[in-house]
This record gives C-alpha cells, sequence and structure tokens, in this order.
C-alpha cells in the first residue's frame, strides 16, 4: 500500500490512507493472508483505517504503540486507526496471518446499531488494541468466515456481516450480562477476566486488571454487579465448567485446574453452590438430556 512517512521513536513510520491506498478497488474491505519472516519483517505503519487479524501460525514480537507484546499462533488483535504497530518474527519463525481491513466507519455504525453498550474490541481506550486468543475450533470457525468474506463481491453488508459474526461469537452470553453503564476501568476488567487465561490467576488478577484499589473495586463490584469480586470471579469460573462438563470428556481435576482451584473440595463446593448439585451429577444429567434417541438404543 503506498502510504505517507512519518518520523516516530526513531522509525520511519509508514501512515496507510484508505481513500488512497484501496478504496478505488475494494471500497468496503480487503481480506488477506500474508506471510512475514526475520528477513521480510512488517515495518511500523500506522492507518487511518481499522483492521482485525489473527496468527494461524508462527511466532512474533508485536510492536505496538511503544510496547512489545509477543505473538503466537491464535492471538487476534483488533487494530483502531490511532494504533501503530510493528511484526518481528522470531528466528526460524515463519508468521501467518488473516488481516480483515475495513473503514473505520463501519465498526462505528455497528457500534451505534449492535453494540452499544461495549467499551472493548475497536473501541478500547487502553494504550495497546483488544486482543484476545482463540480456540483452535472458534478459530477455523473465523478462517471459514474470512474465506467467505473474500469471495464476497464489494459490498458493504459482507464487511458489516463479518464483523457481526465475529463480534456476536466473541460477546458470550455471560458478558452480555455486564451492565452497561459501568466505568469503562470495570467494564475492561469485566471483558478481560472472561478469558480462560484471565480468570484462571484468580481475583489477584481481576484487581491488576481493573488496575484501582482493592477497596474501590470491591465497592464498584458490588455497587455495579451486585456481588464482590471474588464472587464475580468464581461466577465466571463455574459456567465455564458447566460448558466443560456439557461439551467435553475431560476430567472434573483437568477442569477444576483450568478454572485455576488446585482444591478439589473447594471446586466441588463452587459448583455445587452455582449449580445445585455436584459436577459429577451435573455431568451426568446434561449427558442424558442431550443424547438422541439413537444414541440412547446404543447406549443400551
Amino acid at each position: 500500500m503506498p502510504g505517507d512517512k512519518l518520523l516516530c521513536c526513531r522509525d520511519i513510520v509508514l501512515k496507510y490512507s484508505w481513500r488512497s491506498a484501496v478504496a478505488d478497488k475494494m471500497p468496503f474491505f480487503h481480506a488477506a493472508r500474508s506471510l512475514a519472516t526475520r528477513r521480510n519483517p512488517v515495518p511500523l505503519h500506522g492507518h487511518d483505517f481499522a483492521e482485525i487479524f489473527w496468527i494461524d501460525g508462527g511466532r512474533a514480537i508485536h510492536r505496538i504503540n511503544g510496547r512489545n507484546v509477543p505473538l503466537a499462533a491464535g492471538d487476534l488483535v483488533m487494530m483502531r486507526p490511532t494504533d501503530y504497530h510493528a511484526f518481528d518474527p522470531l528466528i526460524d519463525q515463519e508468521l501467518q496471518m488473516t488481516n480483515i481491513a475495513f473503514p473505520a466507519e463501519t465498526y462505528h455504525f455497528l457500534r451505534k446499531r449492535y453494540f452499544p453498550g461495549i467499551a472493548w474490541a475497536f473501541w478500547s481506550r487502553e494504550q495497546t488494541p483488544f486482543s484476545l486468543h482463540l480456540e483452535p475450533v472458534q478459530r477455523e470457525r473465523f478462517n471459514r468466515w474470512a474465506d467467505i468474506l473474500a469471495q464476497s463481491p464489494q459490498r458493504r453488508i459482507h464487511i458489516e456481516r463479518f464483523l457481526i459474526d465475529v463480534l456476536t461469537d466473541l460477546t458470550s452470553k455471560d458478558e452480555d450480562t455486564i451492565p452497561r453503564d459501568i466505568p469503562d476501568w470495570l467494564s475492561h476488567a469485566c471483558h478481560e477476566i472472561h478469558k480462560p487465561e484471565n480468570f484462571s490467576k484468580g481475583v489477584s488478577f481481576f484487581l491488576k486488571l481493573a488496575n484501582r484499589s482493592r477497596e474501590h473495586v470491591a465497592r464498584s463490584c458490588k455497587e455495579s454487579l451486585g456481588m464482590s469480586p471474588t464472587e464475580y470471579v468464581n461466577e465466571i469460573r463455574m459456567v465455564y465448567a458447566a460448558r466443560q462438563l456439557e461439551m467435553s470428556n475431560r476430567s472434573i481435576l483437568e477442569i477444576a485446574l483450568d478454572c485455576g482451584i488446585e482444591n478439589l473440595s473447594h471446586f466441588y463446593k463452587l459448583f455445587r453452590k452455582r449449580h445445585g448439585m455436584p459436577p459429577r451429577l451435573y455431568k451426568i444429567g446434561h449427558r442424558v438430556i442431550s443424547m438422541t434417541p439413537e444414541s440412547a438404543k446404543r447406549q443400551g
């Protein structure tokens, strides 16, 4: 893409413009898969449009707004027009990524129309853009949607459909319960703590995400969520545990450890309090309920 050169932090920064770079041929979106290597890295650049990308393979350092963040397969990032970044693949690593770019007015419209209450994704006010790690099945689903988008004609409806699918997928039913009128810092902490790699670290990590004093966080949680930080984190853990019991063959111990709870007795106590029965009974009950008549005959 052609771009203007800016001087920033001793690096020459390319600044890409949607109108001058791609708008003539691709007015509504640009979908691509790209490679970067140690010998051919992606230089520091910014742009006046938004993009969402995820890593399909390889590892790299993501230089983003003055910070260095490791990237690996499954990592997803939502870039805002104000962000500047570069990719430095690690030695002997070929970074493979899927990238979807689109004008900023598209996500502004979607927020107003469908996602007025969320303070993450492209609307995050943090120094670094919103990011998360996709599970393999989820990444496969996102790649399928990206393939469909890439083969679609240049019409606004196709990029809007893609983004609605992605944002809806990332906005779980549990996160929908987060009140809309809470402070941005608390909304950010609530959304981030829904990630397994975060809630497994417990309430201390929730406090770190909130970046406020323990007393202030506790008071705000009681006022906005109706529960203490510890209760909130354990609620998220137990909802996750129930899903794992419903949808996988993993052991109860494995699921408890995933939740960051090493004491199995404590895990049983929390689960029973949230779901009204021990995890083993919950697992059996939901398998019976979900069993089809054909599978029931096979089991019988």
